[in-house]
């Protein structure tokens, strides 16, 4: 499996044909470290009495309250990555997804058979970004069918597909060498899966949405929210003069900038 760099144009290239790739070299590894750490730490108090998805959401709403997740939400190499598929104005749709895979576990929530993200409200221009935590082995990892996004959204009963691509000739591959520190970005019409569980080892994730600010979003996505991780250089003209209305002479006499709370989204 190849992984590509941040700034590799010809991820885009693999992602139109496969309708997925994995990247590497994104984020820090020190970084990577210090959010599993964060993950795996709180599991214990919630494990007793407790699913495992409410689990999991309840270590993501504390993870978006720290430091660590705005570190890793603003990294460079992620918003370089997000452009390529979205341009400079990216939107990361709100309430992160973890996936915290234990061994021998039996919970169906946290195991994921085939399916297409399009039909549980994401739109057809959202990208999905899954940032792995933990290395993965043959058994943990995550399983796509290459091409699949190009036969279009598939008929489903009860959530499963009724059209079985692999008697189609399609076929499916185990994407078994991700890294902690990958990250596997798909379109929201790629057919992929959960490949199962490792009797032995643990597989943390996060699953996260990005899109354009400028496009149309789904009912879904604009009751979820999301924030701005950067913007093109005309939402950055539009903000030196201070509101859509472009209203003249708003800066005259004065200072041409952007106050300095936004540097994050708009820069200097």
């Amino acid at each position: 499996m190849h992984k590509f760099h941040p700034e590799d144009e010809a991820a885009v290239k693999s992602f139109v044909e496969d309708g997925y790739v994995v990247y590497n070299d994104i984020f820090d590894l020190e970084l990577i470290a210090d959010i599993r750490e964060f993950i795996l730490s709180r599991v214990p108090a919630y494990r007793e009495g407790m699913d495992m998805y409410a689990m999991a959401n309840g270590i993501m709403d504390e993870l978006e309250c720290s430091p660590l997740y705005e570190t890793w939400v603003h990294t460079a190499n992620l918003k370089k990555m997000a452009q390529h598929y979205v341009g400079p104005d990216i939107a990361w749709i709100a309430y992160d997804t973890i996936f915290i895979n234990l061994p021998n576990d039996t919970d169906p929530v946290m195991t994921k058979g085939w399916h297409q993200d399009l039909v549980t409200g994401t739109g057809v221009d959202t990208v999905f970004a899954k940032t792995f935590f933990t290395d993965v082995d043959a058994y943990n990892g995550m399983s796509v069918i290459p091409g699949s996004h190009l036969q279009g959204l598939q008929p489903v009963r009860n959530r499963k597909p009724q059209i079985d691509l692999l008697q189609n000739g399609y076929k499916a591959v185990n994407l078994d060498t991700c890294k902690a520190g990958d990250v596997m970005v798909w379109h929201s019409l790629t057919m992929h899966a959960t490949t199962g569980h490792s009797p032995t080892n643990t597989r943390i994730s996060i699953s996260s949405r990005f899109k354009s600010t400028e496009g149309p979003m789904t009912s879904q996505e604009r009751a979820l929210g999301y924030r701005s991780l950067g913007v093109g250089p005309l939402n950055h003209v539009k903000r030196y003069i201070g509101n859509d209305y472009l209203m003249p002479f708003r800066t005259m006499g004065g200072a041409v900038k952007i106050d300095k709370h936004l540097t994050n989204i708009y820069g200097g």
